[in-house]
């Protein structure tokens, strides 16, 4: 049930009158030792309200042992939003809470016995959770309205930012590569091997000297790539069989690499062309946009938050 609550647990006033005088004297002595930590207008936010909100905090690990200055904070904030949405009208009636709750326990197959049971195990009554509930719900509308109501993101802000940042949209490196190959027999003996690596050496040596490497593909390279020019097409670097990778990383492309075995023959490699590509506009663009509006609700949000810190008296005492 806590996925529907904000992280702030009610302060339980504690009434004295009538308790045993053990039981009254206790009592008296957690209230001395509690403390006022902080003043927003009017209202005050207590030492034992802060170490509720962080005992909640690290019970849902969301808390690290140096947080306790921003919890505040964030307490803070939330009362100054409350009495924000209390100026604008936009508090939850006891009927729209009731009405959402429903919802809740319909959605989740609940009675109110069982839901009563669910929230127990999250150290909650009934009565907490309606305070929370209430709470998260109208600082949703209060947010609804003052930070994302105004916030538009159209496609030149997006086309914009994707032309600025092609980096982020790369995919990995890719390659062109030539090859010609010259297969060796069958169980070929070490005499027909040498005899193929010499030939290979030799066709090497013409590619050096300029000779163009299309014709030495279709004069004397064998196998599937021979009817395209040799032409093995973009492939990713990284994705490439070890042997062409090896034979590639030193070149530049233009080059030619050496003789080298593999697939059972030897292949002289060209590198043709050394891309980057970049992911197309359409593909992207829901993406962009997505990320542009988190971060204008982002900066929307703590600008309104710092004018209401602004128009507001607060005094940190912790």
């Amino acid at each position: 049930m806590r996925t529907y609550l904000l992280a702030l647990v009610t302060s339980t006033v504690i009434f004295c009158g009538g308790l045993p005088p053990q039981t009254a004297h206790a009592a008296i002595a957690a209230v001395v030792v509690d403390r006022v930590v902080a003043v927003v207008n009017n209202e005050i936010i207590t030492l034992s309200d802060l170490q509720r909100e962080i005992t909640f905090r690290k019970q849902e690990n969301k808390l690290n042992a140096q947080d306790d200055r921003l919890v505040l904070e964030d307490m803070i904030d939330r009362k100054l939003q409350m009495a924000a949405a209390k100026r604008s009208g936009l508090e939850v009636t006891d009927q729209e809470l009731a009405e959402a709750i429903e919802d809740i326990m319909k959605r989740n197959k609940l009675d109110r016995a069982q839901f009563d049971a669910a929230l127990a195990k999250e150290g909650l009554t009934f009565e907490q959770y309606r305070v929370e509930f209430r709470e998260q719900i109208t600082l949703s509308r209060l947010f609804n309205k003052n930070v994302r109501s105004g916030i538009v993101i159209n496609e030149a802000e997006v086309r914009a930012f994707y032309d600025r940042n092609p980096k982020n949209f790369s995919l990995p490196l890719e390659m062109r590569v030539r090859q010609i190959f010259l297969p060796l027999p069958e169980q070929a003996t070490p005499a027909q091997t040498a005899a193929v690596r010499t030939r290979a050496e030799a066709v090497y040596e013409r590619a050096k000297k300029g000779g163009d490497f299309i014709h030495l593909v279709r004069e004397v390279s064998q196998g599937a790539t021979a009817s395209q020019d040799g032409d093995l097409g973009f492939m990713q670097r990284d994705q490439a069989i070890a042997e062409i990778v090896e034979a590639t990383k030193q070149l530049q492309p233009g080059e030619i690499s050496a003789p080298f075995l593999c697939a059972g023959g030897y292949n002289i490699i060209k590198l043709e062309e050394l891309r980057t590509p970049v992911r197309p506009f359409e593909k992207v663009k829901d993406e962009i946009m997505k990320a542009l509006y988190e971060q204008k609700v982002e900066n929307t949000y703590r600008s309104w938050l710092q004018t209401l810190r602004g128009d507001s008296n607060i005094e940190n005492r912790l």
